[in-house]
Protein backbone atom coordinates (compact mmCIF):
# COMPACT_ATOMS: atom_id res chain seq x y z
CA UNK A 1 0.00 0.00 0.00
CA UNK A 2 1.36 3.86 -0.55
CA UNK A 3 1.55 5.77 2.31
CA UNK A 4 2.46 9.32 2.10
CA UNK A 5 3.07 11.35 4.95
CA UNK A 6 1.65 9.91 8.16
CA UNK A 7 1.40 11.47 11.42
CA UNK A 8 -1.28 9.53 14.44
CA UNK A 9 -0.15 9.90 18.24
CA UNK A 10 -3.28 11.58 20.30
CA UNK A 11 -4.51 11.86 23.43
CA UNK A 12 -7.68 13.13 24.99
CA UNK A 13 -8.39 16.54 26.19
CA UNK A 14 -11.71 18.27 26.99
CA UNK A 15 -13.84 20.86 25.31
CA UNK A 16 -15.34 22.84 28.35
CA UNK A 17 -16.96 25.65 27.00
CA UNK A 18 -17.69 24.67 23.45
CA UNK A 19 -21.79 24.24 22.57
CA UNK A 20 -21.14 20.69 21.56
CA UNK A 21 -19.20 20.01 24.72
CA UNK A 22 -21.68 17.71 25.65
CA UNK A 23 -21.65 15.54 22.46
CA UNK A 24 -18.27 15.62 21.78
CA UNK A 25 -14.27 15.34 23.05
CA UNK A 26 -11.17 16.90 22.28
CA UNK A 27 -8.69 14.60 21.25
CA UNK A 28 -4.96 16.37 21.04
CA UNK A 29 -1.74 15.51 19.84
CA UNK A 30 0.20 17.12 22.89
CA UNK A 31 3.14 14.63 22.87
CA UNK A 32 6.75 15.34 23.11
CA UNK A 33 8.12 16.65 19.56
CA UNK A 34 9.02 13.23 18.33
CA UNK A 35 10.23 12.19 14.94
CA UNK A 36 8.62 9.50 12.36
CA UNK A 37 10.55 7.68 10.28
CA UNK A 38 8.91 7.44 6.29
CA UNK A 39 10.95 5.71 3.82
CA UNK A 40 14.14 6.41 6.15
CA UNK A 41 13.84 10.11 6.06
CA UNK A 42 12.71 11.69 9.34
CA UNK A 43 9.59 13.71 9.69
CA UNK A 44 8.02 15.90 12.75
CA UNK A 45 4.45 14.71 13.51
CA UNK A 46 1.59 17.30 12.64
CA UNK A 47 0.00 17.08 16.12
CA UNK A 48 -3.51 15.84 15.27
CA UNK A 49 -6.33 17.62 16.58
CA UNK A 50 -9.51 15.39 16.44
CA UNK A 51 -13.06 15.89 18.06
CA UNK A 52 -15.18 12.85 18.52
CA UNK A 53 -18.41 12.44 19.43
CA UNK A 54 -20.96 9.73 20.15
CA UNK A 55 -20.91 6.63 17.52
CA UNK A 56 -17.77 6.62 16.78
CA UNK A 57 -18.07 10.32 14.90
CA UNK A 58 -14.34 11.52 14.22
CA UNK A 59 -13.23 14.68 12.49
CA UNK A 60 -9.92 15.67 11.87
CA UNK A 61 -9.61 19.35 12.12
CA UNK A 62 -6.22 19.60 9.77
CA UNK A 63 -8.04 17.80 7.21
CA UNK A 64 -10.49 20.63 6.67
CA UNK A 65 -8.40 23.39 5.98
CA UNK A 66 -8.33 23.20 2.39
CA UNK A 67 -5.19 24.87 1.26
CA UNK A 68 -3.58 25.53 4.74
CA UNK A 69 -3.97 21.90 5.24
CA UNK A 70 -0.48 20.10 5.97
CA UNK A 71 0.04 16.99 4.09
CA UNK A 72 -2.19 14.09 3.97
CA UNK A 73 -3.55 11.07 1.66
CA UNK A 74 -6.97 11.91 0.06
CA UNK A 75 -9.18 9.68 0.81
CA UNK A 76 -10.32 9.43 -2.97
CA UNK A 77 -12.85 6.89 -3.81
CA UNK A 78 -11.48 4.58 -1.60
CA UNK A 79 -9.84 2.49 -4.48
CA UNK A 80 -6.85 0.50 -3.90
CA UNK A 81 -3.77 2.87 -4.44
CA UNK A 82 -1.24 0.17 -5.01
CA UNK A 83 -1.15 -0.86 -8.86
CA UNK A 84 -3.32 -3.91 -10.09
CA UNK A 85 -1.82 -7.20 -10.18
CA UNK A 86 -0.41 -8.06 -13.89
CA UNK A 87 0.39 -3.97 -13.85
CA UNK A 88 3.27 -1.91 -13.29
CA UNK A 89 4.10 1.46 -13.52
CA UNK A 90 6.34 2.59 -16.51
CA UNK A 91 6.49 6.18 -16.80
CA UNK A 92 4.40 8.83 -14.36
CA UNK A 93 4.30 12.57 -14.49
CA UNK A 94 3.36 15.19 -11.44
CA UNK A 95 2.09 18.38 -10.93
CA UNK A 96 2.90 19.17 -7.10
CA UNK A 97 1.86 22.12 -4.94
CA UNK A 98 5.29 23.73 -2.92
CA UNK A 99 5.26 22.77 0.50
CA UNK A 100 4.09 24.38 4.00
CA UNK A 101 4.78 27.73 4.19
CA UNK A 102 4.16 30.97 6.92
CA UNK A 103 1.55 32.32 4.95
CA UNK A 104 0.51 33.27 1.82
CA UNK A 105 0.45 37.22 1.40
CA UNK A 106 -3.46 37.41 0.83
CA UNK A 107 -4.19 35.21 4.29
CA UNK A 108 -1.59 37.53 6.10
CA UNK A 109 -3.05 40.78 4.46
CA UNK A 110 -6.40 40.23 4.63
CA UNK A 111 -6.68 38.30 7.93
CA UNK A 112 -3.43 37.43 9.86
CA UNK A 113 -1.77 40.74 10.47
CA UNK A 114 -5.04 42.68 11.48
CA UNK A 115 -5.74 39.92 13.73
CA UNK A 116 -2.16 39.26 15.35
CA UNK A 117 -1.81 43.47 15.80
CA UNK A 118 -5.24 43.78 17.64
CA UNK A 119 -4.38 41.25 19.81
CA UNK A 120 -0.80 42.62 20.46
CA UNK A 121 -2.34 45.97 21.36
CA UNK A 122 -5.23 44.80 23.21
CA UNK A 123 -4.68 46.02 26.74
CA UNK A 124 -7.14 43.86 28.73
CA UNK A 125 -5.45 40.63 27.86
CA UNK A 126 -6.34 38.90 31.12
CA UNK A 127 -10.23 39.25 29.63
CA UNK A 128 -9.75 36.01 28.08
CA UNK A 129 -8.88 34.29 31.07
CA UNK A 130 -12.77 34.08 31.83
CA UNK A 131 -13.21 31.05 29.59
CA UNK A 132 -10.83 28.27 29.28
CA UNK A 133 -10.85 27.61 25.58
CA UNK A 134 -9.89 31.59 25.06
CA UNK A 135 -6.59 31.42 27.81
CA UNK A 136 -4.07 31.04 25.74
CA UNK A 137 -4.75 34.35 23.91
CA UNK A 138 -3.29 36.20 27.27
CA UNK A 139 0.24 35.49 26.34
CA UNK A 140 -0.39 34.67 22.50
CA UNK A 141 2.43 35.34 20.38
CA UNK A 142 2.42 35.80 16.49
CA UNK A 143 4.34 32.77 14.78
CA UNK A 144 5.28 34.61 12.21
CA UNK A 145 8.01 37.07 13.83
CA UNK A 146 9.12 38.79 10.54
CA UNK A 147 6.61 39.39 7.63
CA UNK A 148 9.16 40.43 4.94
CA UNK A 149 11.37 37.29 5.66
CA UNK A 150 8.72 35.05 6.25
CA UNK A 151 5.80 35.35 4.28
CA UNK A 152 5.32 33.02 1.42
CA UNK A 153 8.50 31.39 2.48
CA UNK A 154 8.90 27.99 3.17
CA UNK A 155 8.77 26.74 7.03
CA UNK A 156 11.31 24.52 8.49
CA UNK A 157 8.49 21.52 8.70
CA UNK A 158 8.21 22.47 4.97
CA UNK A 159 11.45 21.57 4.18
CA UNK A 160 11.66 18.36 6.15
CA UNK A 161 8.01 17.56 4.36
CA UNK A 162 9.48 17.48 1.27
CA UNK A 163 12.21 15.75 1.60
CA UNK A 164 10.25 13.14 2.99
CA UNK A 165 7.58 12.70 0.00
CA UNK A 166 10.49 12.51 -1.90
CA UNK A 167 11.37 9.32 -0.12
CA UNK A 168 7.98 7.95 -1.10
CA UNK A 169 8.82 9.03 -4.38
CA UNK A 170 11.88 7.11 -4.45
CA UNK A 171 9.85 4.31 -2.99
CA UNK A 172 7.12 3.92 -5.10
CA UNK A 173 9.09 4.29 -8.70
CA UNK A 174 12.83 2.96 -7.66
CA UNK A 175 12.94 1.31 -11.29
CA UNK A 176 11.66 4.86 -13.20
CA UNK A 177 14.52 6.54 -11.04
CA UNK A 178 17.12 4.01 -11.87
CA UNK A 179 16.75 5.15 -15.66
CA UNK A 180 19.86 6.09 -17.58
CA UNK A 181 19.16 9.59 -17.50
CA UNK A 182 19.11 9.38 -13.68
CA UNK A 183 21.95 7.32 -13.68
CA UNK A 184 23.91 9.70 -15.58
CA UNK A 185 22.84 12.59 -13.58
CA UNK A 186 20.84 14.02 -16.13
CA UNK A 187 17.74 13.42 -14.17
CA UNK A 188 15.70 17.13 -13.93
CA UNK A 189 13.04 18.24 -11.42
CA UNK A 190 11.13 21.23 -12.68
CA UNK A 191 9.75 24.14 -10.45
CA UNK A 192 7.97 27.48 -10.67
CA UNK A 193 10.73 30.31 -9.83
CA UNK A 194 8.88 31.87 -6.84
CA UNK A 195 11.21 30.90 -4.00
CA UNK A 196 8.40 28.46 -1.74
CA UNK A 197 8.53 26.09 -5.45
CA UNK A 198 12.12 26.36 -5.70
CA UNK A 199 12.85 25.74 -1.99
CA UNK A 200 10.29 22.96 -1.79
CA UNK A 201 12.23 21.29 -4.72
CA UNK A 202 15.32 21.37 -3.43
CA UNK A 203 14.32 20.07 -0.24
CA UNK A 204 12.36 17.22 -2.62
CA UNK A 205 15.67 16.77 -4.45
CA UNK A 206 18.14 16.38 -1.00
CA UNK A 207 15.55 13.68 0.13
CA UNK A 208 15.75 12.07 -3.49
CA UNK A 209 19.20 11.73 -3.21
CA UNK A 210 20.43 10.74 -7.04
CA UNK A 211 21.60 14.33 -8.05
CA UNK A 212 18.87 16.07 -9.89
CA UNK A 213 19.50 19.07 -11.67
CA UNK A 214 16.80 21.66 -10.64
CA UNK A 215 15.10 23.68 -13.80
CA UNK A 216 13.79 26.57 -12.45
CA UNK A 217 10.89 27.69 -14.69
CA UNK A 218 10.30 31.68 -15.06
CA UNK A 219 6.87 32.92 -13.96
CA UNK A 220 4.74 35.06 -16.51
CA UNK A 221 6.66 36.55 -18.49
CA UNK A 222 5.02 36.86 -21.68
CA UNK A 223 5.13 32.88 -22.19
CA UNK A 224 1.39 31.85 -21.54
CA UNK A 225 0.94 27.54 -21.75
CA UNK A 226 4.61 27.48 -21.76
CA UNK A 227 4.89 28.25 -17.89
CA UNK A 228 4.16 26.28 -14.11
CA UNK A 229 2.11 29.00 -13.27
CA UNK A 230 -0.46 29.41 -16.78
CA UNK A 231 -3.30 31.23 -13.96
CA UNK A 232 -0.85 34.56 -13.26
CA UNK A 233 -2.45 37.19 -15.02
CA UNK A 234 -2.16 41.13 -14.91
CA UNK A 235 1.34 42.22 -14.30
CA UNK A 236 2.80 39.07 -14.71
CA UNK A 237 1.69 38.45 -17.69
CA UNK A 238 0.72 34.49 -18.63
CA UNK A 239 -2.96 34.49 -18.37
CA UNK A 240 -4.00 38.39 -18.92
CA UNK A 241 -8.07 37.27 -18.59
CA UNK A 242 -7.20 35.25 -15.77
CA UNK A 243 -9.38 37.47 -12.31
CA UNK A 244 -7.90 36.18 -9.16
CA UNK A 245 -10.51 37.76 -7.43
CA UNK A 246 -13.32 35.68 -8.78
CA UNK A 247 -14.83 33.99 -5.74
CA UNK A 248 -14.44 36.88 -3.41
CA UNK A 249 -18.70 37.69 -3.48
CA UNK A 250 -19.44 33.94 -3.11
CA UNK A 251 -16.80 33.38 -0.63
CA UNK A 252 -17.65 36.61 1.61
CA UNK A 253 -21.35 35.56 1.92
CA UNK A 254 -21.15 32.26 3.33
CA UNK A 255 -18.08 33.67 5.62
CA UNK A 256 -20.65 36.72 6.57
CA UNK A 257 -23.42 33.76 7.44
CA UNK A 258 -21.63 31.29 9.11
CA UNK A 259 -18.98 33.54 11.19
CA UNK A 260 -22.43 35.82 12.65
CA UNK A 261 -23.30 33.30 15.40
CA UNK A 262 -19.43 33.14 15.64
CA UNK A 263 -18.86 36.68 16.73
CA UNK A 264 -21.68 36.76 18.94
CA UNK A 265 -20.22 33.36 20.77
CA UNK A 266 -17.19 35.04 21.36
CA UNK A 267 -18.02 38.57 22.52
CA UNK A 268 -20.62 36.83 24.97
CA UNK A 269 -17.11 34.94 26.37
CA UNK A 270 -14.99 38.04 26.00
CA UNK A 271 -16.85 40.70 26.21
CA UNK A 272 -15.01 44.06 24.74
CA UNK A 273 -12.46 42.50 22.48
CA UNK A 274 -15.07 42.99 19.69
CA UNK A 275 -14.36 39.90 17.50
CA UNK A 276 -14.90 40.59 13.76
CA UNK A 277 -15.52 38.53 10.78
CA UNK A 278 -11.65 38.86 10.02
CA UNK A 279 -10.52 37.72 13.33
CA UNK A 280 -12.64 34.64 13.26
CA UNK A 281 -11.55 33.44 9.74
CA UNK A 282 -7.78 34.50 11.49
CA UNK A 283 -8.41 32.58 14.17
CA UNK A 284 -9.35 29.36 11.54
CA UNK A 285 -6.22 30.12 9.91
CA UNK A 286 -4.19 29.96 12.49
CA UNK A 287 -5.11 26.48 12.93
CA UNK A 288 -2.91 25.37 10.13
CA UNK A 289 -0.74 28.09 10.01
CA UNK A 290 0.59 27.85 14.01
CA UNK A 291 0.70 23.70 13.05
CA UNK A 292 2.99 24.35 10.10
CA UNK A 293 5.11 26.81 12.06
CA UNK A 294 5.70 25.53 15.37
CA UNK A 295 3.83 22.28 15.23
CA UNK A 296 1.42 23.21 18.11
CA UNK A 297 -1.68 25.36 18.41
CA UNK A 298 -4.91 25.95 20.16
CA UNK A 299 -6.98 27.60 17.73
CA UNK A 300 -8.15 24.27 16.58
CA UNK A 301 -9.40 23.32 19.70
CA UNK A 302 -12.35 26.44 20.39
CA UNK A 303 -14.13 25.79 16.86
CA UNK A 304 -16.91 22.84 16.92
CA UNK A 305 -16.85 20.32 13.92
CA UNK A 306 -20.00 22.12 12.19
CA UNK A 307 -17.66 25.39 12.15
CA UNK A 308 -14.88 23.98 10.90
CA UNK A 309 -17.15 22.06 8.09
CA UNK A 310 -18.37 25.90 7.15
CA UNK A 311 -14.64 27.33 7.44
CA UNK A 312 -13.93 24.72 4.63
CA UNK A 313 -17.21 25.32 2.61
CA UNK A 314 -15.94 28.98 2.53
CA UNK A 315 -12.52 28.20 0.81
CA UNK A 316 -14.29 25.36 -1.46
CA UNK A 317 -16.43 28.69 -2.85
CA UNK A 318 -13.63 30.98 -3.02
CA UNK A 319 -11.39 28.21 -5.03
CA UNK A 320 -14.60 26.76 -6.83
CA UNK A 321 -15.17 29.80 -8.37
CA UNK A 322 -11.38 30.70 -8.95
CA UNK A 323 -9.89 27.93 -9.74
CA UNK A 324 -12.42 25.87 -10.51
CA UNK A 325 -15.24 24.82 -12.63
CA UNK A 326 -17.07 28.54 -11.22
CA UNK A 327 -14.16 30.06 -13.31
CA UNK A 328 -15.36 29.58 -17.20
CA UNK A 329 -11.69 29.29 -18.60
CA UNK A 330 -10.24 27.04 -15.56
CA UNK A 331 -9.85 24.04 -17.87
CA UNK A 332 -8.11 26.03 -20.38
CA UNK A 333 -5.72 26.81 -17.95
CA UNK A 334 -4.94 23.06 -16.83
CA UNK A 335 -4.64 21.90 -20.05
CA UNK A 336 -0.97 22.74 -21.13
CA UNK A 337 0.03 20.61 -18.38
CA UNK A 338 -2.41 17.34 -19.21
CA UNK A 339 -1.76 17.74 -23.00
CA UNK A 340 2.25 17.86 -22.14
CA UNK A 341 1.82 14.77 -20.04
CA UNK A 342 -0.33 12.73 -22.41
CA UNK A 343 2.51 13.45 -24.64
CA UNK A 344 4.91 12.15 -21.88
CA UNK A 345 3.35 8.78 -21.03
CA UNK A 346 2.45 8.01 -25.35
CA UNK A 347 6.25 8.40 -25.96
CA UNK A 348 7.78 5.33 -26.79
CA UNK A 349 11.32 6.52 -27.25
CA UNK A 350 13.41 8.94 -25.18
CA UNK A 351 14.28 11.41 -28.38
CA UNK A 352 11.62 13.99 -26.93
CA UNK A 353 11.07 13.02 -23.57
CA UNK A 354 14.02 11.09 -22.07
CA UNK A 355 12.93 10.45 -18.63
CA UNK A 356 10.23 7.81 -17.39
CA UNK A 357 9.63 10.32 -14.44
CA UNK A 358 8.61 13.88 -14.40
CA UNK A 359 7.94 16.00 -11.25
CA UNK A 360 7.24 19.78 -11.37
CA UNK A 361 6.83 21.70 -8.48
CA UNK A 362 4.28 24.94 -8.29
CA UNK A 363 1.56 27.25 -6.76
CA UNK A 364 -1.91 25.94 -5.19
CA UNK A 365 -4.00 26.90 -8.02
CA UNK A 366 -1.80 24.72 -10.78
CA UNK A 367 -3.49 21.01 -9.15
CA UNK A 368 -7.32 22.35 -9.16
CA UNK A 369 -6.53 23.65 -12.63
CA UNK A 370 -5.38 20.24 -14.07
CA UNK A 371 -8.59 18.56 -12.46
CA UNK A 372 -10.59 20.46 -13.97
CA UNK A 373 -9.43 20.13 -17.74
CA UNK A 374 -9.44 16.23 -16.30
CA UNK A 375 -13.16 16.75 -15.56
CA UNK A 376 -12.47 15.59 -11.86
CA UNK A 377 -14.17 16.49 -9.03
CA UNK A 378 -16.76 17.68 -11.07
CA UNK A 379 -20.16 18.27 -8.65
CA UNK A 380 -22.29 18.66 -11.98
CA UNK A 381 -20.72 15.12 -13.86
CA UNK A 382 -23.38 12.81 -13.03
CA UNK A 383 -25.92 15.84 -14.74
CA UNK A 384 -24.96 17.15 -17.21
CA UNK A 385 -27.67 19.60 -18.48
CA UNK A 386 -27.30 20.98 -14.73
CA UNK A 387 -25.38 24.20 -14.21
CA UNK A 388 -22.73 23.67 -12.16
CA UNK A 389 -22.93 26.62 -10.11
CA UNK A 390 -26.33 26.16 -8.71
CA UNK A 391 -24.22 23.04 -7.19
CA UNK A 392 -22.08 25.46 -4.82
CA UNK A 393 -25.10 27.50 -2.97
CA UNK A 394 -23.73 30.77 -0.90
CA UNK A 395 -26.56 30.72 1.75
CA UNK A 396 -25.82 26.49 2.75
CA UNK A 397 -23.16 23.76 2.40
CA UNK A 398 -23.55 21.41 -0.29
CA UNK A 399 -22.31 18.50 1.70
CA UNK A 400 -22.84 16.20 -0.89
CA UNK A 401 -20.17 17.87 -3.44
CA UNK A 402 -17.25 16.23 -5.52
CA UNK A 403 -15.44 19.49 -5.26
CA UNK A 404 -13.28 19.58 -1.66
CA UNK A 405 -10.15 21.53 -2.00
CA UNK A 406 -8.94 20.11 1.72
CA UNK A 407 -8.55 16.78 -0.47
CA UNK A 408 -7.14 18.24 -3.27
CA UNK A 409 -4.44 21.11 -2.64
CA UNK A 410 -3.18 20.66 0.87
CA UNK A 411 0.47 21.97 1.11
CA UNK A 412 2.77 19.14 -1.00
CA UNK A 413 -0.90 18.52 -2.89
CA UNK A 414 -0.65 16.88 -6.30
CA UNK A 415 -2.25 15.42 -9.25
CA UNK A 416 0.13 12.42 -10.82
CA UNK A 417 -0.74 10.46 -13.84
CA UNK A 418 0.68 7.22 -14.42
CA UNK A 419 1.20 4.91 -17.09
CA UNK A 420 0.96 1.35 -16.76
CA UNK A 421 2.04 -1.90 -18.36
CA UNK A 422 -0.17 -4.75 -17.80
CA UNK A 423 -0.19 -8.57 -18.83
CA UNK A 424 -3.32 -10.45 -19.51
CA UNK A 425 -5.17 -7.12 -19.26
CA UNK A 426 -8.58 -7.03 -21.06
CA UNK A 427 -10.75 -3.71 -21.33
CA UNK A 428 -14.80 -3.74 -20.09
CA UNK A 429 -15.00 -2.26 -23.01
CA UNK A 430 -13.50 -0.42 -26.07
CA UNK A 431 -14.07 2.40 -28.15
CA UNK A 432 -11.17 4.54 -29.15
CA UNK A 433 -11.30 6.22 -32.58
CA UNK A 434 -9.52 8.08 -34.41
CA UNK A 435 -5.20 7.95 -34.15
CA UNK A 436 -3.79 10.15 -31.34
CA UNK A 437 -0.33 8.11 -31.16
CA UNK A 438 -1.24 6.17 -28.16
CA UNK A 439 -3.63 3.66 -30.10
CA UNK A 440 -0.88 0.97 -31.37
CA UNK A 441 -0.51 0.13 -27.58
CA UNK A 442 -3.81 -0.79 -26.68
CA UNK A 443 -3.84 -4.21 -27.50
CA UNK A 444 -0.49 -4.15 -25.56
CA UNK A 445 -2.11 -3.44 -22.44
CA UNK A 446 -1.00 -0.17 -21.64
CA UNK A 447 -3.34 2.08 -19.07
CA UNK A 448 -3.22 5.10 -17.60
CA UNK A 449 -4.83 6.11 -14.19
CA UNK A 450 -4.68 9.20 -12.75
CA UNK A 451 -3.64 10.03 -8.38
CA UNK A 452 -4.99 12.84 -6.64
CA UNK A 453 -2.76 12.99 -3.22
CA UNK A 454 -1.93 9.53 -3.14
CA UNK A 455 -5.52 8.13 -4.26
CA UNK A 456 -6.57 6.29 -7.69
CA UNK A 457 -9.30 8.83 -8.73
CA UNK A 458 -11.52 7.13 -12.18
CA UNK A 459 -11.83 9.06 -15.54
CA UNK A 460 -16.01 9.10 -15.43
CA UNK A 461 -16.43 7.98 -19.42
CA UNK A 462 -12.69 5.84 -19.38
CA UNK A 463 -12.55 3.63 -16.14
CA UNK A 464 -12.88 -0.18 -18.13
CA UNK A 465 -8.97 -1.42 -17.33
CA UNK A 466 -7.70 -3.08 -13.99
CA UNK A 467 -8.00 -1.06 -11.45
CA UNK A 468 -10.61 0.85 -13.24
CA UNK A 469 -7.71 2.56 -15.31
CA UNK A 470 -8.19 3.51 -18.44
CA UNK A 471 -6.40 1.96 -21.73
CA UNK A 472 -3.60 4.75 -22.99
CA UNK A 473 -5.75 5.37 -26.40
CA UNK A 474 -8.88 5.92 -24.71
CA UNK A 475 -7.21 8.23 -22.50
CA UNK A 476 -6.28 10.14 -25.91
CA UNK A 477 -9.57 10.33 -27.41
CA UNK A 478 -10.58 11.57 -23.99
CA UNK A 479 -7.86 14.43 -23.69
CA UNK A 480 -8.66 14.98 -27.56
CA UNK A 481 -12.40 15.98 -26.58
CA UNK A 482 -11.16 18.02 -23.99
CA UNK A 483 -8.83 19.63 -26.35
CA UNK A 484 -11.26 20.60 -28.87
CA UNK A 485 -13.63 22.05 -25.94
CA UNK A 486 -10.76 23.89 -24.25
CA UNK A 487 -7.85 23.68 -26.21
CA UNK A 488 -7.72 27.46 -27.00
CA UNK A 489 -5.34 29.27 -24.24
CA UNK A 490 -4.29 32.12 -26.03
CA UNK A 491 -8.25 32.95 -27.23
CA UNK A 492 -9.59 32.23 -23.99
CA UNK A 493 -6.61 34.22 -22.01
CA UNK A 494 -7.18 36.87 -24.24
CA UNK A 495 -3.06 37.30 -25.38
CA UNK A 496 -2.56 40.03 -27.63
CA UNK A 497 -0.82 38.76 -31.48
CA UNK A 498 2.38 41.09 -30.10
CA UNK A 499 3.28 38.54 -27.58
CA UNK A 500 6.17 36.72 -29.49
CA UNK A 501 5.74 33.48 -27.38
CA UNK A 502 2.01 32.93 -27.13
CA UNK A 503 1.37 29.21 -27.20
CA UNK A 504 -1.32 26.95 -25.99
CA UNK A 505 1.51 24.50 -25.76
CA UNK A 506 3.55 23.46 -22.79
CA UNK A 507 7.14 22.28 -23.73
CA UNK A 508 9.92 22.63 -21.10
CA UNK A 509 9.94 18.92 -20.60
CA UNK A 510 11.34 18.30 -24.05
CA UNK A 511 14.60 16.77 -23.66
CA UNK A 512 17.82 19.48 -24.11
Amino acid sequence: MRRYLKFSIVYLASAAWLPSAAAATRIIDDAALELNVIAGLRVPHHKRQIIEGPGGYRLDVLKHLAGISPYFDSPGVQLNPTPPDGCSVTKATYIVRHSNIYANDFDYETYLSPFLSKIGNFLNRSLFTMTPELAFLANYTSPITNATQQIERMTPSGGEAAAAFAGVIRNLYPTLLNGSASQADAFRIWAASASRDVDTANAFIQGLGNNATLVVVNEGENDSADSLTPHRGFAQISCPAFDASMGSVQFGAWQTKYTAPLIERFDRVAPGFNFTLTDIVAMQQLCGYDTVIRNRTEFCDVFTADEWLSFEYANDLMYFYSIGYGNPIAPQLGLPWVRSALDILSANDTKTFNQTLYISFTHREEPPLVLTALGLFNNSAPYPDLDVNSTMPTDSINYQRAWRTSDILPFLGHVGIERMQCVNASLESTTTSGDHGAQDLLNNGTFVRVLVNGAPIPIPPCQGGPGVSCALGNFADYIAGRVALYGDFIGACGINSTVANRTDLLSIYNAQ
